[in-house]
C-alpha cells in the first residue's frame, strides 16, 4: 500500500478506539504477539512522525510500515540476525540506545508481556546457543522481574529521546493461574507527559480462535489493550511517575472510621465474640491513642451499627445478611 492509500484507511479510524481486524501485510505473521503495523501507521498519521525509532522491532512490522510511508526508520532487537535490514542487534538492558534512535520525533514501543502468556523469543524464534540471550528476553521473566526491568528500559530510552519527541507503549492487561490478574499499564512508569491514552481492541486472539471456554466467566474477558503516547517536554529534567504499593492496617488508618474498625475486628474474629476479645485486637494500636475512650467507643458502635447484633450479655456477632 502506498501512503495514500494507508491514510484514507486511518481516517476511518480517527478515534481514541482502534480497531483493525486485519493486520496487515507488514512484517511477519507468524511471530506470535506482535500487534498490527495499522498501530504503527496511525501513530505516524496523526503525530506527522518523520522518523520512527522501534524498541522490540521482532517480526519487521514497524519497518515495512514505514518504507510505505516513505519515511525514516531505525529498529532494535535482542535477535541477534534481525529480520530486516533497517533493525539493530540491540540488548535493551545492558547496552546503551543507539545514537540513531536520539533523533527521531516518535519511539514506539510493544514489549513482550513476561513468562505469563508463555511468549518467548531467545531460543524459539531465533538461535540462543549459549542460553546468554534468554537471561535478557523479557518474555522469559516473571513478573515483578519484568515489570521493574521495563521501567528501566523506558527510563533510559526516555533520558536519550529529544526534547519535544513523543514515546508510545502499547501494552496490555493479562490473567493467568495462579497470579491473578496484572496490568501493565497499572505498573508502568510514565516519564513526561502524558499525551494520550488511546485503546486498540484484540483481534484473532489465541483464546478467540480456538474457542477457549472460561467455565463460568465470573470475570471480564480481556479483548484490548492500552496504547500510551507520552512526551518529553525538558531537555534536563525528567519527570516521571511510578507506581508504588503502600499497606497499613486498618487499625493504625487515620481515615477509617471506629464502625470500619469493628467491622474488620469482627470479619477477621469470624464468630460470636466477648467483649474482651474485641477488645484485644483493637488495644495497642494507633486508633486508640487518638481516644482515651475508646472501649466505650467500641460498645458504642456495636450498639448502634446494624451491622452487629448482641447474641448475649458481652457477646456480639456479624448481622447475617438478608
Amino acid at each position: 500500500m502506498n501512503r495514500k492509500e494507508i491514510e484514507m484507511e486511518l481516517m476511518k479510524h480517527d478515534s481514541t478506539v482502534l480497531s483493525f481486524p486485519n493486520r496487515g501485510e507488514w512484517g511477519n505473521s507468524q511471530y506470535r504477539g506482535n500487534c498490527s503495523g495499522w498501530v504503527h501507521a496511525f501513530l505516524i498519521w496523526k503525530y506527522r512522525v518523520e522518523k520512527m525509532a522501534e524498541l522490540f522491532s521482532g517480526s519487521g512490522t514497524g519497518y515495512d510500515v514505514c518504507k510505505d510511508m516513505g519515511i525514516s526508520y531505525v529498529g532494535a532487537d535482542l535477535n541477534p540476525n534481525p529480520v530486516r535490514p533497517g533493525i539493530l542487534n540491540v540488548n535493551a538492558i545492558t547496552d546503551e540506545v543507539p545514537e540513531a534512535f536520539m533523533d527521531a520525533d516518535m519511539l514506539f514501543m510493544h514489549p513482550p508481556y513476561s513468562n505469563i502468556c508463555n511468549i518467548s523469543w531467545a531460543g524459539k524464534n531465533y538461535s540462543d546457543p549459549t542460553g546468554e540471550l534468554r537471561k535478557a528476553d523479557l518474555g522469559n521473566m516473571d513478573w515483578d522481574q519484568f515489570m521493574s526491568t521495563l521501567n528501566a528500559i523506558v527510563m533510559k530510552y526516555y533520558s536519550a529521546m529529544m526534547n519535544g519527541g513523543k514515546m508510545s507503549i502499547l501494552m496490555g492487561d493479562v490473567r493467568r493461574k495462579p497470579i491473578g490478574f496484572k496490568s501493565m499499564f497499572a505498573d508502568i512508569v510514565k516519564p513526561g507527559q502524558l499525551e494520550q491514552v488511546i485503546i486498540k481492541l484484540q483481534h484473532n486472539t489465541v483464546s478467540g480462535r480456538e474457542n477457549i471456554s472460561y467455565g463460568s466467566r465470573n470475570f471480564v474477558p480481556i479483548e484490548h489493550e492500552y496504547l500510551m503516547v507520552l512526551k518529553k517536554i525538558a531537555p534536563y529534567l525528567i519527570d516521571f511517575s511510578l507506581p508504588t504499593k503502600h499497606e497499613i492496617d486498618i487499625r493504625d488508618s487515620k481515615s477509617a472510621t471506629w464502625r470500619d474498625v469493628v467491622y474488620a475486628v469482627m470479619q477477621k474474629i469470624g464468630h460470636d465474640a466477648p467483649l474482651e476479645e474485641i477488645y484485644s485486637e483493637i488495644e495497642g494500636h494507633k486508633k486508640c491513642e487518638t481516644n482515651s475512650e475508646w472501649k466505650a467507643k467500641v460498645r458504642q458502635i456495636l450498639q448502634q451499627s446494624d451491622k452487629f447484633v448482641n447474641v448475649s450479655y458481652g457477646v456480639w456477632a456479624l448481622a447475617k445478611v438478608a
